[in-house]
């Protein structure tokens, strides 16, 4: 399900009379099942799903010839991604790939952070909007990490040691 609209959100920004279409951002449409970008693909921008839904996905490596594509969420209209570019320099951890045709507002991230610099009130509550949502997703990531682990010390016998 969408996550709850904020006037904070980058939905929200994009509506802002300073954030101008023309100048920090610019409307892409994708086919469905067309790939955003790949995962460890290199990227300076920010989308927003205006109209769509997106699968997100990772690789899972089965063996040294076998691979699949994991799917980690869905991601509907109001929904960002791949905002970890506004951060560091880091490639892309997942692959981004449309279930339906979607329209994305793209932002460059140099862009954006110009935007934000020049009113850092609305770039404060932005990034405490993005931390409530990463936050949770770090929890739930350990949770299912520890349960992964779990589930692997018992297959191999290893609980048995302790």
């Amino acid at each position: 399900m969408p996550e709850s609209v904020s006037l904070y959100t980058l939905k929200s920004l994009l509506e802002h009379p300073e954030f101008l279409e023309r100048d920090y951002w610019y409307e892409q449409y994708y086919d469905a099942n067309q790939v955003v970008f790949l995962e460890g693909d290199r990227g300076k921008k920010i989308y927003v799903i205006l109209t769509g839904q997106v699968s997100v996905c990772t690789r899972v490596v089965l063996s040294e010839n076998q691979q699949m594509l994991s799917g980690l969420c869905e991601l509907f209209d109001g929904d960002e991604f791949a905002r970890s570019c506004f951060f560091d320099d880091e490639p892309h951890s997942a692959t981004v790939k449309t279930v339906t045709e979607c329209s994305l507002a793209v932002i460059d991230e140099v862009k954006l952070k110009q935007s934000l610099d020049n009113n850092p009130e609305l770039g404060y509550h932005l990034l405490t909007h993005w931390i409530g949502i990463i936050l949770p997703r770090i929890r739930q990531g350990n949770k299912r990490l520890s349960g992964l682990f779990s589930w692997g010390l018992k297959a191999h016998d290893i609980d048995s040691l302790f």
